[in-house]
């Protein structure tokens, strides 16, 4: 499918990656939507997103200027990129049931929120319609100290199959990227513990590159070997 002239939401705009992507979208000729997890990391965003929304994950009420928006308005997306998330570090007897469910929330049960409520306005019957998520190499493996980060994206890559299924008929093509170590600057920044030491990781313009290659493409899924 030709990106040329579609509407593409990108969740986490503000980030490395998810800057990385909506570039690399805009330069396929997308109209790019881009959301930051605050009003003042909305300055992130790159200036080829066209509209911006502050939209937290951890937060439900956030979404709704961005609901509010879409319905008064009437836009109709093509696609929805997930680049949003945040990591955190610890053994199991170390990670707390609080800080497990907030992983949990940002990680799958907010963006499973807003993906599920914003297919409503995917095009319908459309074969350009889709949703791609970065769900991480955590989702094929598992790694130690790193437990509840890879509870949390191994739920959303279920969650994204079961959602394949079930919007099959309205023709949503889900993608589920898996990306090894990529060098965002998200490990310095986690919600808690110390992040592990990390050989150097995947350049961002590359796994966007990537992910945007396989939007194109067709694909539905992107195991960690597809970033090789």
């Amino acid at each position: 499918m030709s990106l040329n002239g579609k509407n593409v939401l990108v969740i986490g705009a503000s980030g490395v990656l998810g800057g990385q992507i909506a570039q690399e979208l805009h330069s396929r000729g997308a109209k790019v939507l881009g959301t930051a997890s605050s009003e003042a990391s909305l300055a992130n965003v790159p200036a080829v997103v066209e509209q911006k929304f502050a939209v937290d994950l951890a937060d439900e009420m956030s979404f709704m200027p961005l609901f509010v928006e879409v319905a008064t308005t009437g836009i109709e997306l093509d696609g929805i990129v997930m680049a949003a998330g945040r990591v955190g570090f610890g053994l199991i007897n170390d990670t707390t049931a609080a800080d497990a469910f907030d992983l949990m929330q940002i990680n799958h049960l907010g963006p499973a929120q807003l993906i599920a409520s914003l297919s409503t306005i995917l095009r319908a019957d459309s074969e350009s319609s889709f949703v791609a998520s970065i769900t991480g190499v955590v989702a094929e493996k598992v790694f130690p100290g790193m437990s509840a980060y890879t509870a949390s994206k191994t739920a959303h890559s279920v969650w994204l199959k079961t959602f394949a299924q079930e919007n099959r008929r309205k023709k949503i093509r889900v993608i589920d990227a898996r990306p090894g170590h990529t060098e965002t600057g998200l490990a310095t920044r986690p919600l808690f513990g110390t992040a592990p030491a990390f050989a150097t990781g995947m350049s961002p313009a590359h796994v966007a590159k990537v992910i945007v290659d396989a939007i194109e493409s067709g694909a539905t899924d992107l195991p960690s070997e597809s970033f090789n």
